[in-house]
C-alpha cells in the first residue's frame, strides 16, 4: 500500500474540432500514473498531452479549509488524510467523520464540463457534494470554510449526489446546459455546501470513499465570427459605388 502525495492524475482527453467534443474516460491507475511519482503524469492524445493537477483538503466543523495529504491505494484508488488522523482504514478514505474532505482538481487552461466520478472503494455509504470555481484566480480555499463557500466569488455549488457504489460511476452535469470549469471540488458529502436539508439517501458524517477516476467533456471555444468587413473590403465596395454612380451619369447624359 502506498500512501504517498500524488500531486496529479491522468486527464484522457479527446478533443475534435471546434464547439464541444466529448471526453473520453479519465483515469488513473498504475499503469497511466506512477503513485510514487511527486509530479503526477499525463496522457498523450495524437501529440498533446493533458494533465489534471490535484490537491487533498480538510474542514473541520465551523472552520477554514487547510491542506491535507492524498495517499493511494493499490486497488481502491486515492484517499485524504487530515492532520491528526490515523492512516488505518477507513480514516485515510476520503470522508467526512468529523472533517469533511475533499479533493481540488485543476484541469489548467482547460475547460471541463466533469460529468463522471468513479470511486473504487467505499465504507459503507458514500456520498459526495461537487463545486466548480470560475474565478479569474486561482482559489484560495484556505480563506473559506465549508458553510461560505458557495457564497465566495467564483464558487458554485453544482450538486449533492447519494450512495456511490465502486461498480457504478456517478453520471451527471450533461446536457448543452452543463456547468464548465477549470477547477472542480469533488467532496464527501455535507449539507453546508448548499445550506440544504439533506435530501433522500444523504447524511452527513458517515461517508468514506476513495476517488479512482473521473470523466468529462471539454469544450473548444469557438471564437466569435466577426461580421464586420475588413478595411479593404470597405474599400472595394467604395470603388464598386463609384463605378456605379459614373455608370449612371454617362446614361443619363445621353
Amino acid at each position: 500500500m502506498n500512501t504517498k502525495a500524488v500531486a496529479a492524475f491522468a486527464a484522457l482527453l479527446a478533443i475534435a474540432g471546434h464547439g464541444a467534443a466529448q471526453a473520453g474516460q479519465i483515469t488513473f491507475n498504475e499503469s497511466t500514473c506512477q503513485p510514487t511519482s511527486a509530479t503526477g503524469c499525463s496522457v498523450k492524445v495524437g501529440s498533446v498531452s493533458y494533465t489534471a493537477n490535484l490537491s487533498g483538503w480538510s474542514a473541520a466543523p465551523n472552520g477554514n479549509f487547510g491542506s491535507a495529504s492524498i495517499g493511494y491505494y493499490g486497488g481502491g484508488g486515492l484517499g485524504i488524510t487530515s492532520k491528526g488522523e490515523t492512516l488505518a482504514s477507513p480514516q485515510h478514505a476520503a470522508d467526512n467523520s468529523g472533517s469533511t474532505e475533499a479533493f481540488l482538481i485543476n484541469f489548467g487552461t482547460l475547460s471541463l464540463a466533469l460529468n463522471q466520478v468513479s470511486i473504487g472503494w467505499s465504507g459503507g455509504d458514500a456520498d459526495i457534494s461537487i463545486l466548480r470555481y470560475t474565478g479569474a484566480n486561482a482559489p484560495l480555499l484556505g480563506n473559506s470554510t465549508v458553510a461560505n463557500l458557495d457564497a465566495a466569488a467564483g464558487w458554485e455549488w453544482v450538486g449533492d449526489y447519494a450512495s456511490l457504489k465502486p461498480s457504478s460511476p456517478l453520471n451527471f452535469n450533461t446536457g448543452n446546459d452543463a456547468k464548465t470549469a477549470s477547477w472542480w471540488l469533488v467532496s464527501a458529502y455535507n449539507s453546508g455546501y448548499s445550506g440544504k436539508s439533506p435530501g433522500p439517501g444523504l447524511s452527513n458524517g458517515d461517508d468514506y470513499f476513495k476517488l479512482s477516476g473521473i470523466g468529462g467533456m471539454v469544450v473548444d471555444k469557438v471564437p466569435p465570427r466577426n461580421d464586420v468587413p475588413e478595411p479593404g473590403s470597405f474599400a472595394l465596395f467604395g470603388i464598386a459605388m463609384l463605378g456605379f454612380a459614373v455608370v449612371r451619369a454617362k446614361t443619363k447624359a445621353k
